[in-house]
């Protein structure tokens, strides 16, 4: 992985191409109720029929079974589905609600250079304010499972 791509030191989980920023859009952007009739994980099925040939059409999907460090690729895409599937089960723990609350509430404590590591620990204080200590262990556990410690 070029060194260029990231920032901070060899640690540092977030490259600068903004990887968990397309996990958090991907997370979002999936509908409680999807009208297709396509698994609430798939996004963008309306835009994968053009060039997938099997059903379900996914652009992307938030249930994969990626972890930090050993998925990691250096591509904003592929590496923001690290993100999203932590931020997919933390709305499986959570609910739809208070779980998109917390983490566009995170946000704020985001910089360009942030971490994975420090933006789960801002989602989690997050989670903690708002939702207290029980739904903060089950946000803490759901990055631990994607190897974001």
């Amino acid at each position: 992985m070029p060194a260029e791509g990231w920032q901070g030191s060899p640690g540092s989980l977030i490259p600068a191409d903004r990887s968990a920023l397309d996990g958090i859009t991907r997370c979002l952007r999936t509908s409680p109720d999807p009208p297709t009739g396509t698994p609430e994980a798939c996004v963008a099925d309306w835009d994968a029929v053009a060039y997938t040939h099997t059903a379900p059409h996914c652009l992307r999907r938030l249930d994969e079974a990626k972890v930090y460090p050993r998925d990691v690729r250096g591509e904003v895409h592929a590496d923001g589905e690290i993100w999203s599937r932590a931020l997919w089960d933390i709305r499986a723990a959570l609910g739809d609600r208070r779980a998109t609350t917390a983490i566009v509430e995170a946000q704020f404590a985001f910089a360009r250079d942030t971490t994975f590591r420090d933006a789960a620990l801002a989602t989690v204080a997050a989670v903690q304010r708002l939702h207290g200590a029980s739904a903060a262990a089950a946000t803490r556990a759901a990055f631990e499972a994607r190897g974001i410690r």
